[in-house]
């Protein structure tokens, strides 16, 4: 019952954490696009196939997380 009551303390650091990457992922693709400033359109397109990419694992991340922490809950 302890180990339970910790194990589903970690759930929320665990999204918060996954949220966090996703914001330094972001930072670090605007960081490399801007040294594609002479081609706007390149520069945005990238920056947006990319993080639309990032968003969508972002999902699955947190979903894998839940069911990680549900099973050993379980």
């Amino acid at each position: 019952a302890i180990v339970k009551k910790q194990i589903f303390r970690l759930k929320e650091p665990c999204i918060k954490c996954v949220d966090l990457v996703v914001q330094e992922l972001s930072n670090v693709v605007r960081v490399c696009t801007e040294r594609m400033s002479r081609y706007p359109r390149l520069r945005e397109e990238t920056e947006r196939i990319i993080m639309s990419h990032v968003r969508s694992r972002e999902q699955k991340c947190k979903d894998q997380l839940v069911m990680l922490i549900d099973c050993e809950l379980a």
